[in-house]
């Protein structure tokens, strides 16, 4: 029996009052198939954790009934994400500036695929479970990451770099669409038995190699455990931010049916402070609810002067009009 072992564990860390995090867990659609995400916030403005909440309710809303492809409807998903987050901080000025990345997952034991999609600096692993080779599937959309993944940097120095925090792309920062190139990516992999996947937020890989990770990952403990096992070490050598696992586990037993289950050993993430799941009807295209705002034309200063003289020259023609008339 092939057999699909899920859980996740988010945690504030050791040096944050708050948690920004959110994490999807979940079974889906059919016995064989499981929704995973780990979102995080961004830091340093308003709302973080709200963006993060905003994002995991919208991608479970509009991940629940099979309407495409898993690949396309991931896709959709994340910029149906997007637009619900920029519709949100242009509505409240005290949360103008909040986003978060994410990255997304469909896990299929049947198919034996995974699709994701991404956006920001958490990441996706694949690690075979019997030679612990551990791939990164996602690129990094941050400064530093960018040169580790062309090599320019170690692993070592990209953990240690003082800019390893600055993302180059985000979730809710701007209006987008499915077809945008610059804003998402995506793709898919194989997924066999005694393969497991690694979804994680830069509170874990910020912390620990990937030497460290593949050592608890290659014990033969449940997936909840070897997350808190994660998590335990990564605030052990300082927490400096929010971690968030999610952990994916597929195994097999040639003795037994080929029947596939799907197992959730789930921990819930801390209680949203903002809940923003939709309700009715998804709209047929991922656009916003509303269009934007118009933004307004920009005004050059030296043009501000041209229109106060503009309006004293007019308001003294009309003076000696009056005046011209009076007098006839």
């Amino acid at each position: 029996m092939e057999t699909l072992r899920i859980a996740g564990q988010t945690d504030v860390g050791r040096q944050r009052r708050d948690n920004q995090d959110a994490f999807i867990c979940e079974p889906i659609w059919t016995d064989d198939t499981a929704l995973l995400a780990v979102i995080d916030g961004v830091g340093g403005y308003a709302g973080g954790d709200i963006a993060a909440n905003i994002a995991r309710d919208a991608i479970r809303h509009y991940m629940t009934e099979p309407t495409g492809d898993p690949l396309t409807m991931l896709r959709e998903a994340v910029v149906y994400a997007n637009n619900q987050i920029d519709q949100r901080r242009r509505s409240d000025p005290g949360l103008s500036m909040m986003c978060c990345v994410l990255t997304a997952a469909i896990a299929d034991v049947r198919q034996q695929k995974v699709w994701f999609a991404h956006v920001g600096d958490t990441r996706l692993y694949r690690i075979r479970l019997d030679t612990g080779h551990l791939q990164k599937l996602t690129s990094d959309h941050s400064v530093v990451g960018v040169r580790e993944d062309a090599n320019q940097l170690t692993e070592a120095q990209a953990m240690r770099h003082p800019r390893r925090n600055e993302v180059l792309r985000t979730v809710g920062s701007a209006l987008h669409r499915v077809d945008d190139a610059d804003f998402l990516e995506s793709g898919e992999s194989d997924f066999g038995a005694g393969e497991g996947l690694l979804l994680c937020s830069d509170g874990l890989t910020d912390m620990l190699t990937s030497a460290e990770v593949v050592t608890v990952l290659n014990t033969e403990t449940p997936p909840d455990e070897q997350i808190t096992e994660l998590i335990r070490q990564a605030n052990d050598v300082g927490g400096q931010d929010n971690i968030t696992v999610v952990l994916a586990l597929h195994t097999a037993d040639s003795a037994a049916s080929d029947v596939i289950s799907v197992e959730p050993v789930t921990v819930e993430p801390v209680e949203a402070v903002y809940k923003a799941t939709p309700t009715g009807p998804l709209p047929p295209l991922v656009t916003p609810i509303s269009p934007p705002p118009a933004m307004p034309e920009p005004v050059v200063s030296g043009q501000v002067g041209n229109r106060w003289w503009l309006l004293i020259v007019l308001a003294l023609a009309l003076g000696l009009i009056i005046y011209w008339l009076s007098g006839l």
